[in-house]
């Protein structure tokens, strides 16, 4: 159960979810009004006067009350006569500011000057904060212990621990705005970098634990070197943590501060070093609007400071830009060959495997199996060949593990299922091992690619939960949306018709609300095959029709290969009249899949052909297209599109 406490004019995207509740808090009644009321003036009874001015004043409000009862008392508005608090002035003689804010800075100012600087000067640290860093900014050592008492008998502030070591926090978050607005900008400026060095002195030894709140105090003082040091920090921090928005937010508050200086050689390095841990975050989010602008000024940077190795980082990044968020697909995989450069591949392991770890992931989204089955090999063989299998080289995923992943899918994507079998495995049992949550997403998701082309529906699912699972813990936006879609295919070819369009169509929601186009294509495929199935004729048309648009738009060659067989069988499924037309969307299909050496696939394209003819009463061409499909699934081992030839097969 999660309970989330806000304004009651604040809106958010749950309120019309069937698992929401609201709870409305109104103001307080009258008789709850008096009773808090008779509460604070403890010790005696309260004039009805006094409840009616405090009750009208505050108007059900309870933070109001209780800061206009302690302004009253404190100021001598009220006292208590006959053991009976009642005004001592005439109400049109009090002078009580408007608002909450205005009656808390009176009571501030009325304070001793010691009570009112150890109020500012914790109020700079935070709503909550340690007695050590205090005693360190204030300078106070004996006193300071008994003048938090007495803010603590004001309300001013509460005890928040005493273990592991001594707390406090401010009673409310109007208390410490209100006292840290009180101080000038210069001073404020000071306190924080002055908290920044104590937390440095007194946590040395756990410095890490720190690095948020740190960057958070240098970012607020004069001193803004030290604000982007720890501020890429907690952004690095962030990243191996897996916290990817977190990271994103962090190193581009850092890329501000730094562009806001003067562009000396040694900033534009530091602005190259943050630019380029930023750009895996960028990616893996899904690359949000306004992104491009900062893999084009790293990669400017790198090109100027003459570094090789981050100019094909992100000549890599902007490829995969491309390809996924751009549109422009074969300006994506320039991108990558331009930052692997014209030498093939070299040793030079440090940039050819992220690099060329990009190009097999181009590969892969074009639908290009066989050529990730050319390169895949080779670097890792490389990566083996240099002992650098648990290298991160500079990414969140392990590539070793990744490349396996790739290329076993790409080895079942062409039927080679034996081999592709041992390669998954090897890289699934790496991944585990090095329990790494980006690698073991990415794995689990190419292992499910890997029985989808098997047409094993079981294994598909358990990987593409897996992979889900994954995703949504670590905030792996890019591919959400298309394993969710997937996960439904595969829910489709074992039956379970409401899963399936479920998971499809939140897999389309995902993936529009990202704003991506690539693999989009993909996800109408799969609710068309869907609808289909269903005899939701006008839908399945519907997305056939995007699915192929999208799909060539996109490059994607398999999908578009995939897309045009299901838009011969809506088609044939509409108009049985329209054999022809029929027969070319499903034969275009085929020569791509033939072209692109799909085994699998251009097997299931002959059963669908089959069907048609069977469906027509062509029973001697049927029996052709389905024989010879049956033959490539039994020597490929895929029982369950095997079972199917047979089926129809037998009814002929």
């Amino acid at each position: 159960m999660l309970i989330l406490l806000h304004r009651q004019e604040y809106t958010h995207r749950w309120g019309g979810k069937s698992y929401f509740n609201r709870i409305g808090l109104d103001q307080l009644t009258l008789k709850s009004s008096a009773e808090l009321v008779k509460a604070i003036l403890e010790g005696g009874e309260t004039a009805p006067e006094l409840t009616s001015l405090i009750l009208n004043r505050a108007a059900g409000n309870p933070l109001f009350m209780e800061e206009l009862t302690h302004s009253l008392l404190e100021n001598g508005s009220i006292q208590m006569k006959d053991k009976q608090f009642v005004l001592a002035v005439t109400p049109l003689d009090l002078q009580v500011p408007d608002t909450i804010q205005g009656i808390i800075a009176a009571r501030i100012d009325r304070l001793e000057e010691d009570l009112k600087k150890i109020m500012q000067v914790a109020s700079v640290i935070g709503r909550e904060f340690a007695f050590r860093i205090l005693q360190a900014i204030s300078g106070m050592r004996e006193d300071l212990k008994s003048q938090l008492l007495n803010l603590q008998g004001l309300e001013f502030i509460y005890e928040k621990s005493l273990f592991p070591e001594l707390e406090y926090i401010f009673k409310h978050a109007l208390t410490q705005e209100v006292t840290y607005n009180s101080l000038l900008s210069t001073r404020r400026k000071e306190i924080h970098k002055r908290i920044g060095s104590a937390i440095e002195e007194i946590y040395a030894s756990s410095l890490e634990e720190y690095y948020e709140v740190l960057a958070y105090h240098y970012s607020r003082s004069e001193d803004l070197s030290k604000a982007i040091h720890y501020l890429k920090l907690s952004g690095d921090k962030a990243r191996n943590h897996f916290s990817t928005s977190e990271a994103f937010r962090f190193y581009q508050e850092a890329v501000t501060l730094l562009r806001n200086q003067p562009a000396t050689p040694d900033n534009r390095r530091g602005l190259l070093d943050i630019l380029q841990p930023m750009a895996y975050p960028i990616r893996i989010l899904g690359h949000r609007e306004g992104s491009l602008k900062f893999l084009e000024e790293g990669e400017t940077l790198a090109h100027d400071l003459e570094d090789r190795k981050a100019l094909a980082h992100f000549q890599s990044h902007l490829g995969i830009y491309y390809l996924t968020r751009g549109g422009d697909p074969v300006k994506g995989r320039a991108y990558i060959e331009r930052g692997l450069g014209a030498s093939g591949l070299t040793e030079e392991v440090e940039i050819i495997v992220p690099a060329t770890s990009d190009l097999i992931s181009a590969y892969a989204i074009e639908g290009n199996f066989y050529r990730v089955c050319e390169v895949a090999p080779k670097v890792i063989d490389l990566i083996e060949k240099t002992n650098t299998q648990d290298g991160m080289f500079g990414r969140p995923s392990n590539p070793y593990s990744i490349l396996l992943g790739y290329y076993g899918q790409s080895l079942g994507a062409m039927g080679r299922f034996a081999e592709g079998q041992t390669v998954i495995d090897k890289g699934l049992c790496f991944a585990r091992d090095l329990n790494n949550l980006f690698s073991l997403a990415l794995i689990e998701m190419l292992a499910g690619s890997f029985y989808f082309f098997k047409g094993d529906a079981e294994n598909q699912i358990a990987h593409y939960r897996s992979a889900v699972d994954y995703m949504e813990k670590i905030q792996f936006a890019i591919f959400m949306g298309p394993v969710w879609a997937w996960l439904g295919w595969a829910y489709l070819f074992s039956g379970q018709m409401d899963t399936a369009l479920q998971c499809a169509e939140k897999g389309l929601k995902l993936h529009t609300d990202l704003g991506t186009p690539f693999f989009l294509g993909s996800i109408h495929l799969v609710l068309s095959e869907i609808h289909l199935e269903l005899g939701n004729l006008d839908k399945a048309l519907l997305h056939a029709e995007q699915a192929v648009d999208l799909c060539r738009k996109n490059n994607e060659k398999f999908f578009l290969a995939a897309a045009m067989i299901d838009l011969g069988r809506v088609t044939a499924a509409i108009d049985r009249m329209n054999f022809e037309k029929t027969l070319e969307f499903i034969q275009q299909g085929l020569s791509l899949a033939d072209e692109l050496q799909i085994r699998p696939y251009y097997a299931v394209g002959l059963l669908r052909m089959g069907e048609i003819y069977a469906d027509s009463g062509q029973k001697e061409a049927a029996i052709e297209k389905l024989k010879r499909a049956e033959e490539m699934f039994q020597e490929m081992g895929m029982d369950y599109w095997l079972g199917k030839t047979q089926e129809v097969l037998a009814a002929l």
